[in-house]
């Protein structure tokens, strides 16, 4: 899978998955944009990559903000020129601990949409005329298997990514831009620690059906969605995948 010489935007890179992302995409040859809400951990992703040869640039970027994304996809351009993958993958796990929906405070909600789901339509039309000049190019974006399951505002939010990465890729196959999202299971992450344990993650999933009881590592997630980016992936669009051990089934 060559990648070498283009250029990537990462929402939530700064650690877990999104971390995961910059690091296998530059490891292949793409400058990465680490863009996150904490520069401070995006700064340090930066080095790490600037360290190891790659190119990268630490973005601070409230992906609730519509203005907030535009800067950040201007941020990436000004750096390095261009623009072919966005990884929308910012989100807030902590969504998972707040009151079911009929208690739930409605500042709550609005602030759980606008950074799981209304994020990814904002980045995706700030990206979209700069991908549209380099005759195409490809967004992945972080579901998860939630988005099936009964757990709240996460759920509703995560259904939401899965309806705009379909809708998306049906409305920007013209500009030769496709768009998939990636569904994962238990995955441990910064995120999830102040939810469950690594032990708890493994019950979880064999409570939802995995046979295995198996957590994964950031990178087992980001492997596929590497290769959704990939031209070797060229013929895959509007697809939903689950990345989960086989926890989620469907025939």
């Amino acid at each position: 899978m060559s990648f070498n010489g283009k250029v990537a935007v990462i929402t939530g890179a700064a650690q877990g998955m999104g971390a995961a992302y910059a690091r296998l995409l530059s490891q292949r040859g793409v400058a990465v944009a680490v863009a996150d809400i904490n520069l401070e951990l995006a700064e340090a992703v930066e080095k790490e990559i600037t360290a190891a040869g790659g190119k990268a640039l630490a973005v601070k970027v409230d992906v609730g903000s519509p203005e907030s994304c535009k800067a950040c996809i201007a941020a990436a351009i000004d750096a390095f020129g261009q623009l072919n993958y966005l990884v929308n993958n910012a989100g807030l796990l902590s969504a998972a601990l707040l009151p079911p929906l009929q208690d739930i405070a409605l500042e709550d909600y609005q602030r759980v949409m606008s950074v799981n789901m209304h994020s990814v339509l904002y980045m995706t039309q700030a990206a979209v005329p700069e991908m549209r000049k380099q005759g195409g190019g490809a967004i992945v974006n972080t579901s998860s298997i939630g988005s099936w399951q009964a757990t709240g505002i996460y759920s509703v939010s995560k259904a939401g990514v899965n309806t705009l990465s379909v809708n998306l890729a049906h409305s920007l196959a013209a500009d030769n831009i496709r768009v998939n999202a990636i569904a994962p299971g238990t995955v441990d992450t910064e995120g999830m620690k102040p939810i469950m344990s690594v032990e708890q993650m493994a019950a979880w999933a064999k409570m939802s059906g995995q046979a295995t009881g198996q957590v994964a590592g950031p990178e087992l997630i980001a492997q596929v969605g590497v290769f959704l980016l990939s031209d070797e992936a060229a013929f895959v669009n509007g697809q939903v995948f689950p990345v989960d051990g086989g926890t989620v089934i469907r025939i």
